[in-house]
């Protein structure tokens, strides 16, 4: 094979070949080293397989040489080891049985003879001890991890109240398959609502698609999926179905107590397992059990109180250093400045920005708690989008900055009235722009008291209509 030929291949076929050589060391060299590396084990295996003598002769001449090498080994060894009481055995130059075609003895080698007295007092010498041979790590190529064991299996969890994932193990082979016996060549995924016989989505897949992410309208629901299409008898027949995922809540827990356990920071988990063992119920979790048994006021072998003194300066000192001062300032203030704080820092943070249409995680939630019984409405208006990375970007005239895989977003107030926002892109080139115009309208209508929450002060509001 040529190194033009060997340049063609992927990485992973030039490990196969390389490993058919026994190299070893490869799995970190780049493709130009791997094909050199490949390319010098074919050029030795060629020279190698060139140099081979052939014939009779050749062979007799192998026969001989092996034959000399053994005589004189041998003759080597009865000369380390003579025995005292016996001469050299002069016809053990050439051994009994062996072919006639050999070499002429080498010179002998002169025999030492000893007395028994010598020899018995180094009869119980014990040789110097011979240290272990060093350990030489070897990198070597196990392999990739394959794209898929084709068990046929399909999972599905709930990655937040509005959107299920779903991923199934099937090889490239099987999907081919699977697509071959479809009406309409296509796989599909139709999603369950618990105690609901009919699908409530059907999605129609790609030929390479491996995974879905799957939006949903309810929150604290259970739904299943199924993996299957559609025969040409107008049948459907399911390739596999998952189990049962069930979507979080939309909407803040109601249960508001706190239980507090100490855990030793210096006892791993396991320790602490071995520790309560037999005092553990059947079900129940460990910070559990050992709520449990501190409130009970058992003995453990550390200690569960912490006695907490007056917060010195070099508390705070350190604290500042760990969380920065902006945080230590922010934490001396209220708790609506505090979340406004938290909600900011997490939105720069967002790789993506897209906010879910059914999800108030980007909005400004927060309001002071009231003695009796309140109520308190806001709305925000979120604007957000994708182009391509290095493109202009304004939402009502504003340039707004992207982030590296060419999103973005912007935030607004939204009180009553009629606001129009134009959007502009323009390609990165300046060749080509993209525009769209949205228009909004509130409209609050209340009933009794209710109020506003407060807004962040530094959103804008989008141009009047």
């Amino acid at each position: 094979m040529s190194k033009i030929d060997l340049a063609t291949k992927t990485k992973a076929e030039l490990l196969k070949i390389a490993q058919r050589f026994g190299l070893r060391g490869i799995s970190t060299l780049n493709k130009a080293d791997l094909v050199q590396r490949v390319r010098h084990a074919q050029q030795r295996k060629a020279g190698g397989v060139q140099s081979r003598p052939s014939g009779i002769v050749a062979v007799a001449k192998q026969v001989a040489d092996a034959i000399k090498r053994r005589a004189v080994r041998k003759r080597a060894e009865r000369a380390a080891t003579p025995k005292p009481s016996a001469k050299p055995d002069r016809l053990a130059a050439r051994p009994a049985g062996r072919s006639p075609i050999s070499a002429p003895p080498a010179k002998e080698q002169p025999v030492v003879e000893r007395a028994p007295e010598e020899l018995s007092a180094h009869k119980f010498d014990v040789s110097p001890a011979q240290p272990p041979p060093k350990q030489a790590f070897v990198d070597e190529h196990l392999g990739e991890l394959p794209e898929a064991y084709g068990s046929g299996r399909l999972f599905l969890a709930a990655r937040d109240p509005h959107w299920l994932y779903a991923y199934w193990d099937l090889s490239w082979q099987q999907m081919a398959d699977y697509r071959g016996q479809s009406s309409d060549g296509r796989l599909l995924l139709r999603v369950y609502e618990m105690n609901h016989a009919k699908p409530v989505q059907e999605l129609t897949l790609g030929h390479d698609t491996r995974n879905w992410y799957i939006p949903v309208n309810k929150a604290a629901t259970t739904y299943s999926v199924e993996l299957g299409f559609w025969r040409h008898d107008g049948s459907f027949h399911t390739i596999s179905r998952s189990r049962e995922a069930t979507t979080a809540p939309d909407a803040v827990s109601t249960d508001t107590t706190a239980r507090f356990v100490t855990i030793p920071i210096d006892c791993t988990f396991r320790e602490l397992v071995n520790l309560i063992r037999d005092r553990m119920k059947d079900g129940e979790a460990l910070a559990e059990a050992l709520r449990r048994l501190q409130v009970g006021n058992s003995k453990l072998p550390f200690k569960v109180a912490l006695d907490l003194g007056p917060w010195s300066e070099e508390q705070a000192r350190k604290l500042e250093r760990m969380l920065g001062g902006d945080v230590l300032r922010r934490i001396r203030m209220g708790s609506f400045e505090i979340t406004e704080w938290l909600r900011r820092r997490l939105q720069e943070e967002l790789s993506s920005g897209m906010f879910s249409a059914f999800s108030p995680a980007g909005a400004s939630w927060s309001g002071a708690p009231q003695k009796g019984f309140w109520f308190a409405v806001n709305a925000e208006l979120i604007i957000y989008g994708a182009t391509e990375p290095g493109a202009k970007v304004t939402i009502d005239d504003k340039p707004i900055d992207l982030r590296s895989d060419g999103t973005f977003s912007f935030h607004y107030t939204f009180p009553d009235g009629q606001y129009r926002l134009p959007v502009v892109a323009v390609s990165a080139a300046g060749d080509d722009s993209r525009a769209v115009e949205l228009s909004f309208e509130r409209r609050s209508k209340t009933e009794g008291a209710v109020g506003k929450v407060k807004e962040p002060a530094d959103l804008k509001a989008p141009a009047v209509a």
